[in-house]
């Protein structure tokens, strides 16, 4: 699915890192706020 500029971004929920309830992010309960986002490709990984 492609995005425009100005277009919402759809709604997604990430579990924290140890898998807890507790951190849960929910992109829709920061409506409102601004929010960044990173991807780092490759993170984790010997290349």
């Amino acid at each position: 699915m492609a995005l425009n500029i100005g277009d919402a971004a759809p709604d997604f929920k990430l579990n924290s890192a140890t898998g807890d309830a507790q951190g849960e992010f929910q992109l829709s309960s920061q409506r409102g706020k601004n929010v960044v986002i990173c991807f780092y490709a490759l993170d984790f990984t010997p290349v």
